[in-house]
């Protein structure tokens, strides 16, 4: 293929991507807040990479599709892994630290109440649609736990954040109204069994991107009555 040919079909292919993805002319910005800003590129960066695959997006493609210039991009996402690490802190873990934002999810979940009138929630119900919306977004799985193994290095752009994220995940956890059996309504005993979930939940999630054979909604059906076993947990799902 010529030098010409290739930069032809280079730039038709960035064209295609920047037209699925763009939901405004080229060129065409509005002022936004940092914050705002930064939530725009990862959820147009997550979008892409779900649809082309971590390698097929390139950090030019997204400042396009954004409305930014390279420059622009990198004034948020120096490199592409400080990019990746900020698809992950803050669009792949929308569904991961939040409850109750989807329609009817609190009423599906709901199996109680405490004697304030608080509704009490299925923890075991609650993972397992946790593990459903993952299994629906394996190319993000998957880049979650490259960039896990990525940011054990201190220099990392994702390092605190993978350091720090089981503490905030059982600090969110601590703030639902759960229906739990007795032994696991002392604080230290339910920090436990969540440290121990999401610790399986990555061997899960592990075993069915190295193994095809292995799907991740079947390999949760058979570690969840090992996490909450009968009869114990009978009436608490």
């Amino acid at each position: 293929m010529s030098d010409a040919n290739r930069k032809t079909r280079n730039k038709a292919g960035r064209e295609q991507i920047i037209g699925r993805f763009s939901r405004r002319p080229i060129g065409a910005r509005r002022r936004m807040t940092p914050d705002e800003r930064r939530k725009q590129i990862a959820q147009v960066a997550a979008q892409m990479i779900a649809y082309y695959g971590t390698y097929g997006v390139s950090m030019q493609a997204i400042a396009d599709a954004v409305g930014l210039t390279l420059p622009g991009l990198r004034h948020y996402a120096r490199t592409r892994e400080e990019l990746l690490s900020l698809v992950i802190q803050v669009y792949y873990d929308q569904g991961s630290f939040t409850f109750g934002s989807k329609p009817g999810e609190r009423d599906e979940l709901a199996i109680g109440r405490d004697q304030e009138g608080h509704s009490l929630y299925s923890l075991p119900g609650y993972l397992r649609r946790l593990v459903e919306e993952n299994a629906e977004r394996m190319v993000l799985v998957m880049l979650f736990m490259h960039l896990a193994v990525e940011a054990h290095d201190p220099s990392h752009p994702a390092h605190e954040y993978y350091r720090d994220r089981h503490a905030r995940m059982i600090d969110f956890m601590d703030g639902i109204h759960w229906k739990l059996p007795e032994p696991y309504r002392d604080r230290s005993s339910f920090h436990r069994l969540i440290r121990t979930v999401y610790c399986t939940m990555d061997g899960v999630q592990i075993q069915a991107l190295t193994n095809p054979d292995d799907d991740m909604i079947a390999l949760w059906a058979k570690a969840d009555p090992i996490l909450f076993p009968s009869p114990q947990w009978d009436d608490y799902r």
